[in-house]
């Protein structure tokens, strides 16, 4: 049982928390249902994606939906079982999305729903490719050593912004990162921070076979900085889940999804001002 109170380390998700990623991964998300609709299901153009800013927000508060390629194709799978040839038509409503949502196992990878719910098409593997190209853009090839087939051009990549300015050497105390985000998503990301020299031992993504909310990458991070009370910034009800498991420590919520938990900050660098107030 710990009963210290006091952190003694800092772990952070990226998205939402390091990095600004408004204009990447929910663009991503938007275009590869788009696009998804015409190149993988063989239906009519789309002219815009119906996937808005709330059916985002309700699908981050489910805790099995921590990784935004596999929301693109959970979304175009639900459309494409309709039967219907316009994605508008296709498309549940934010609240009919939200219902849906409720039958998702929490404690489970959410591959399995979709197949079970849905059926098999589309191909997970090629709606995470399009969203992968549409991530990278024009440094796709060079990343994935393979020609792009969907999408082509700026990757969305470019418009996220760091939500730190100061160098992580320079936090008061040590720091992890536990993120879904693969390894070359990560670099991109410590790149626009200008933390290309973060220890990667302590970073814990996919490539270590932890997914969230699996506390795994919680515990060993713990485990690898001797820390007994670390304080974990997330943005998502994944990572709230995560931290719930893993038993010790604080959760820091940061933006606009997981509104209903305090403490709640609406960045990392108020929630980074603020630490007296959040650990009085």
């Amino acid at each position: 049982m710990y009963s210290r109170t006091v952190p003694d380390s800092f772990i952070f998700d990226v998205d939402g928390v390091l990095i600004d990623v408004r204009r990447s991964y929910p663009e991503v998300i938007r275009e590869g249902i788009r696009l998804g609709w015409h190149h993988l299901l063989g239906r009519k153009d789309a002219p815009s994606s119906p996937f808005c800013d709330e059916h985002l927000r309700i699908t981050k508060r489910h805790p099995g939906f921590n990784d935004d390629y596999d929301i693109a194709w959970a979304f175009l799978a639900a459309a494409a079982s309709s039967g219907k040839t316009s994605l508008d038509e296709a498309s549940p409503s934010p609240k009919d999305w939200e219902r849906t949502l409720d039958s998702c196992p929490r404690d489970k990878d959410i591959a399995s729903w979709v197949v079970a719910s849905f059926g098999e098409i589309p191909s997970r593997e090629e709606t995470r490719r399009l969203c992968e190209e549409l991530y990278f853009g024009s440094d796709y090839e060079w990343i994935r050593k393979a020609s792009p087939r969907y999408a082509r051009g700026t990757g969305l990549w470019r418009s996220e912004t760091p939500e730190l300015s100061l160098h992580w050497s320079s936090l008061p105390l040590p720091c992890g990162i536990y993120t879904g985000r693969p390894r070359d998503e990560l670099a991109l990301a410590l790149e626009k921070l200008g933390w290309k020299d973060f220890p990667p031992h302590l970073c814990i993504t996919p490539e270590d076979g932890i997914l969230k909310p699996s506390p795994e990458g919680l515990r060993l991070l713990a485990e690898r900085m001797k820390s007994l009370f670390p304080l974990y910034f997330g943005d998502a009800q994944s990572d709230l889940e995560a931290q719930r498991r893993f038993g010790r420590g604080l959760f820091v919520a940061i933006g606009d999804v997981l509104t209903n938990h305090s403490p709640r900050r609406n960045s990392l660098r108020e929630a980074l001002n603020e630490l007296d107030e959040l650990c009085p």
